[in-house]
């Protein structure tokens, strides 16, 4: 078997070149490519050495143009300032990459009203490079759209639920109700609940009814929620736009529905000379890795990435493979606290 005659100079060998020097059909190469049954021994050893000779490396995207399927694992995000999707994200990543998929990742946070639209708009572009499946870490869409677009592709929720699709989060009204818990052991009793605009409503939801039940267990009447986007001197609260500062400093302590949001009241409170923890306390929920720094120091709930990243998956690939059927899965973690020194007792009146 020569080479010689396999192929121009300067040009990467094709596989009609490989077909000709192993003098069978451009058919056999792909089957012995592919690793179809249905080849001799032979035969297949006579391709294998002329793939050899020449350095023919297969058209991947080919390939998966045949199939109708691709190594693409498409990973869809929210709001990009906030870390939590980066610190899951890269875990996803990596444990895609050694399962032999790549992740492609689009982001789907639109603005007020256009968010159900645009998040439509970018699972269709997404779905454009056929991936073999798709994980969700934010999700703004309405759930009949969407669903339908996605037109059977296997799909995971990681870090929040949706009961069309697989998951795997935390229970957010578990770590809601730890973290207000937490604040009334150390004695507060005027704790306010805050969230900005970066956390899904489901999420929101779950975490402020944990925080309900924590302040009325204590005997405790719960606050309605501030709505704050960070940056700004108002908040929203019962529709209303208030001052922020004032609604802080009717307060000892503040439960923030998520890290991004609670950093930026650390911010807010230094800038207007609130002292933290001495005149407020703050608990996040995440336990991003810019929470741990010793310059903010914040105690907060933690999510297991590590976990959610993995169950995400593993999920996926048990459909992609049919070792896992059946309806949607919802695994559900526990969440954990973590204190740091954004938290003391009360200061004595």
């Amino acid at each position: 078997m020569k080479a010689t005659q396999s192929r121009a100079p300067g040009r990467n060998p094709t596989i009609f070149d490989v077909a000709a020097l192993a003098g069978v059909s451009k058919s056999t190469v792909s089957n012995v490519v592919r690793g179809n049954d249905g080849v001799s021994a032979a035969t297949r050893a006579r391709v294998e050495r002329a793939i050899e000779i020449l350095g023919y490396r297969p058209n991947v995207l080919a390939r998966q143009f045949v199939s109708q399927r691709t190594t693409i694992l498409g990973v869809l995000v929210g709001d990009l300032d906030n870390p939590f999707y980066g610190d899951l994200a890269k875990r996803l990543e990596r444990l895609a990459f050694r399962s032999g998929y790549t992740t492609m990742f689009c982001n789907i946070e639109g603005a007020g009203d256009e968010e159900a639209d645009f998040a439509a708009s970018r699972v269709e572009a997404l779905l454009e490079q056929r991936p073999a499946g798709v994980v969700f870490l934010a999700f703004f869409g309405r759930s009949p759209d969407i669903a339908a677009a996605l037109g059977g592709v296997p799909v995971v929720f990681a870090g929040l639920r949706e009961d069309w699709g697989d998951s795997v989060a935390v229970s957010n009204s578990a770590g809601g109700k730890l973290a207000t818990e937490h604040l009334l052991d150390l004695g507060h009793r005027r704790i306010a609940y805050l969230t900005t605009h970066s956390l899904e409503r489901r999420a929101h939801v779950a975490r402020h009814r944990g925080y309900q039940a924590a302040m009325r267990g204590a005997g405790v009447d719960p606050a309605p929620p501030i709505h704050w986007g960070p940056g700004s001197e108002e908040a929203t609260v019962k529709g209303a736009d208030l001052s922020l500062l004032d609604q802080l400093r009717d307060t000892t302590a503040v439960f923030c529905s998520n890290d991004i949001g609670a950093i930026a009241v650390l911010e807010y409170a230094d800038r207007h000379g609130l002292r933290v923890p001495e005149d407020l306390s703050v608990v996040g929920f995440d336990d991003v890795h810019l929470a741990s720094l010793a310059r903010i120091s914040l105690t907060t709930i933690r999510q297991p990435f590590d976990d959610i990243a993995r169950i995400a998956v593993d999920t996926l690939l048990g459909r992609l493979s049919g070792t896992l059927e059946g309806p949607p899965r919802h695994t559900q973690l526990a969440p954990a606290l973590v204190v740091r020194s954004s938290t003391a007792a009360p200061a004595a009146t």
